[in-house]
């Protein structure tokens, strides 16, 4: 366990208590000597895999959900705000990512700042919504994703054959379970591969998802609104005209302030990086930098000239009509301008390959948000908070044996959301809630940093000591990221917030907040375990994990 520096190139304080333990007491903190993870991973593949994370052509999608749930908002500018809130919490997170270079991310920041209970409460929350995740994008490639390039093949001239295909696999829940399971199980295979070639899948998905989304603008750009409403009275799919759909709905400045929640949640994936910083190389200031600071900003222009695009060629208040129309009577085909796209090209292979990139986004999603958790919970293991056997890598450096654990919990909560009622289109909104709660916590733990672990602090690199007079930036940055997340996390809440008239129940709200006090529980009974067997895991929160 090398000692820390105080240079640029430094990773973070590290106290050798365990060696001192392992003298004293015959027993170690920590599982091994080294963590076997291999860091394989650069600055672009890591900024690659977390525009992946965020999906940059995933606003093709929620912009029909955005449309019907917050028609007063003007979503162009709900970009603008967002952005802002998600360079703050980026800013945290690289500094906590150089500052303390491990995988486990948060859990890593939170437990030595604050305590290991806390740190495995947040991580575990976010590990839950990851792995949730996992299974509801394999989901979603089922019921959303492939039914709709089907449908689009058949609208732009591809024959009926294609559409009947896609109204069969939404009409039978098999169908959709083993389409999802199929999907998951291509992600679980990828996930045992060594790491290098899981993010050249990742770098893959973005470069498919950077093609369609160049061509999809230059379809919509080139496609005034006069033309489209053309080619969609020509094709009545919908039944009502172009100018029956558009909803003349105000823009008022409480509904683009609301509408900011689902900028947010698409804006989630840019910390990615942080929770396999065991497997980041390189000077972590300059990797996580790019992949965490740099992906929020790269983000909010993509979507941004996307909101822009989709306004100029469809109308904002079609857009709206439309997405109304589609809740009312649920179709085949998710009305996003993926599949609108096709009224245009008149080419059933383009337009069906438009709308694939809703499959490479949700496979992509499935992916990333598979692999996180799987390094949380080699975090925990090494920790010894959990059973040490998850701790096993093979010689690639793959965590085997968390990914398979993780599988069985990705497939079920694919079984959940396909054979039962428990996740719904509520699943998004109050994981958002739980999201931005933790995302707090975090940034506090960020701001406080600088004052309850002034050793650690000190021996940071310089960037992360940086100061305005006799205030450290992390911490102004640190407070104002706090607010602003638990604003956008209470935001998510209620559906009565500033007028609008349904919710969530109680159930959905508690669900996330108990799996965080699950996790403190969970420490506390591994801590007594751990110290009667004469583990000194007091020593936890005084050092990092071995590299």
């Amino acid at each position: 366990m090398a000692p820390a520096l105080s240079t640029e190139s430094s990773t973070v304080v590290n106290v050798p208590a365990a060696s001192v333990a392992h003298e004293a007491t015959g027993k170690d903190v920590y599982v091994r000597q080294s963590s076997g993870l291999v860091r394989t991973v650069g600055a672009r593949t890591a900024l690659f895999a977390n525009l992946v994370g965020m999906g940059i052509i995933v606003n093709f999608f929620w912009i029909t959900e955005a449309s019907a749930f917050y028609p007063n908002a003007n979503l162009i500018t709900t970009v603008a705000i967002g952005v802002v809130i998600n360079v703050a919490v980026g800013y945290v997170y690289w500094m906590l990512a150089s500052a303390m270079p491990r995988s486990g991310g948060d859990y890593i920041f939170v437990g030595r700042i604050f305590h290991p209970s806390i740190g495995l409460g947040v991580n575990l929350l976010f590990s839950v919504v990851f792995v949730t995740w996992a299974g509801l994008f394999a989901y979603f490639t089922a019921f959303y994703a492939i039914p709709t390039m089907l449908a689009a093949y058949t609208l732009a001239g591809g024959g009926g054959a294609a559409l009947a295909m896609a109204n069969t696999i939404i009409s039978s829940t098999t169908d959709i379970f083993v389409i999802g399971l199929v999907t998951l199980l291509i992600v679980i295979l990828v996930s045992l591969l060594p790491t290098k070639w899981v993010f050249r899948v990742s770098v893959g998905v973005f470069i498919g998802s950077a093609i369609v989304f160049a061509i999809m603008i230059g379809i919509l750009l080139a496609t005034p609104q006069s033309t489209f409403a053309a080619d969609f009275n020509n094709h009545p799919v919908y039944g009502p005209s172009y100018s029956a759909l558009v909803s003349a709905v105000p823009i008022t400045a409480t509904g683009t302030f609301l509408g900011i929640v689902y900028t947010m949640l698409s804006f989630i994936g840019y910390a990615n990086s942080s929770y396999y910083g065991g497997e980041i190389r390189g000077n972590p200031i300059r990797t996580q930098g790019l992949a965490i600071f740099g992906a929020p900003i790269i983000f909010a222009a993509l979507i941004a000239g996307l909101y822009a695009a989709s306004y100029y060629t469809f109308g904002r208040g079609f857009l709206i009509g439309i997405s109304g129309s589609y809740f009312t009577t649920p179709g085949a085909a998710w009305p996003g301008p993926l599949y609108l796209a096709a009224y245009i090209v008149h080419v059933p292979l383009l337009a069906a390959f438009l709308s694939f990139g809703l499959v490479l986004t949700f496979f992509g999603f499935s992916l990333i948000y598979f692999v996180l958790p799987t390094r949380n919970l080699f975090a925990w293991s090494f920790d010894r908070i959990f059973p040490t056997f998850l701790t096993k890598v093979s010689r690639n450096g793959v965590p085997w044996v968390a990914v398979l654990v993780l599988a069985v919990s990705a497939g079920f909560a694919l079984w959940i959301q396909t054979y039962t009622t428990l996740f719904d289109y509520a699943t998004l909104g109050y994981s958002n809630f739980g999201f931005w709660f933790a995302v707090g916590i975090v940034c506090l733990a960020g701001a406080l940093f600088p004052f309850i672990r002034k050793r650690a602090y000190s021996q940071a690199p310089r960037i992360v000591q940086a100061r305005v007079g006799p205030v450290p930036v992390l911490t102004i940055v640190g407070v104002a990221a706090f607010a602003a997340a638990w604003f956008v996390s209470y935001a998510s809440s209620t559906g009565q917030y500033l007028g609008i008239t349904s919710g969530y129940s109680i159930g959905d709200l508690a669900f996330l907040p108990i799996v965080f006090v699950i996790g403190i529980v969970v420490y506390f009974v591994s801590y007594a375990v751990q110290r009667a067997r004469g583990v000194p895991v007091d020593l936890i929160s005084k050092e990092l994990p071995p590299d």
